[in-house]
């Protein structure tokens, strides 16, 4: 009945099971939106509410939703969860982590972006996704369980894309949602300061050791275990080429600073003589966390906030 109306309401979803479903969000579930995972069981809730607001407001005409679980602070996760908690006044938790700055712009601007960036990324970057501060109704962090009824969740603290991401999995069901460590084609993101590359790795390694079958990710289709091996392979694979391609932006010669190796774009392939301070900003952060990488390495060496490639032998 539920999942009928949803349809003839134009809400697309993809079933997992029959309590589980994937609503996929718009621009096929790509920033500035995500894709929810919404369960119809004692307790129906919904895992990230980043899907669009009018997608939110269809479905909340069809569905009370008691409780929503934000799997970390990024805004495409939790722009909706304003819009829910007026139209249903559900529950909301967070991660433990930053559970007072995941709820508020402004702090959470300058949380992710610094003080330098905080109020343009507020007005151009949050804005856009229809975020408005909300009221959490309490947190959760790993050793706790979501008991929704029949189904169960355990939370898995998985940092790296942010200090605050966590995965969800269903021992009983064989099912995992990895959010943000989305085997998307682009490959893993890191980009606001406390983003750490090695954490993210780690998360990978961590999730790749759990026996689940199905996969469900923030911003692709689910896949089955099969497709999810040929898909992290790829999507690990990016650490490395990235790795490479900056690398053979460093000179041997010269030093160059930060500033002008992003220019060159290697990660996005952005022509950045169009400005987008936000875009450069990201890839910036991104861009230094390998070169700190491939200092440690000894590849690359940094005076001065400027660097050099190293000599074979040097």
């Amino acid at each position: 009945m539920v999942l009928d109306r949803l349809s003839s309401l134009g809400v697309k979803f993809t079933t997992i099971s029959d309590r589980i479903h994937v609503l996929h969000g718009k621009n096929r579930g790509r920033s500035p939106y995500s894709n929810a995972v919404l369960v119809l069981d004692k307790v129906t809730a919904l895992f990230d509410s980043g899907c669009g607001l009018d997608i939110i407001e269809r479905l909340a005409s069809v569905v009370n939703i008691d409780l929503v679980i934000n799997s970390h602070s990024h805004p495409d996760h939790t722009s909706g969860d304003w819009l829910l908690q007026k139209l249903c006044r559900c529950d909301i938790k967070v991660p433990y982590n930053h559970k007072k700055s995941i709820c508020d712009g402004d702090r959470l601007s300058l949380r992710l972006m610094g003080q330098a960036m905080a109020e343009l990324w507020k007005t151009k970057g949050l804005s856009i996704t229809g975020f408005r501060n909300f009221i959490p109704a309490g947190s959760y962090k790993e050793g706790e369980i979501i008991h929704l009824g029949h189904v169960k969740f355990m939370p898995l603290y998985t940092p790296g894309h942010l200090d605050d991401h966590y995965c969800l999995w269903d021992p009983d069901g064989d099912i995992f949602i990895g959010f943000d460590i989305d085997l998307s084609p682009f490959g893993p993101w890191y980009g606001n300061v406390e983003s750490d590359i090695d954490a993210f790795k780690a998360s990978i390694a961590r999730v790749k050791a759990i026996p689940f079958r199905t996969y469900i990710s923030s911003h692709a289709k689910p896949v089955n275990r099969h497709y999810f091996e040929k898909r992290i392979s790829r999507y690990e694979k990016v650490f490395d080429d990235r790795d490479n391609a900056i690398l053979g932006l460093v000179p041997l010669d010269r030093w160059i600073s930060l500033e002008d190796i992003t220019m060159f774009s290697p990660i996005y392939g952005y022509d950045y003589t169009k400005p987008d301070p936000i875009l450069f900003y990201y890839e910036l952060q991104m861009i230094q966390k390998h070169l700190s990488g491939l200092v440690i390495q000894e590849k690359v060496i940094h005076e001065d906030n400027m660097y050099r490639r190293k000599l074979h032998g040097r």
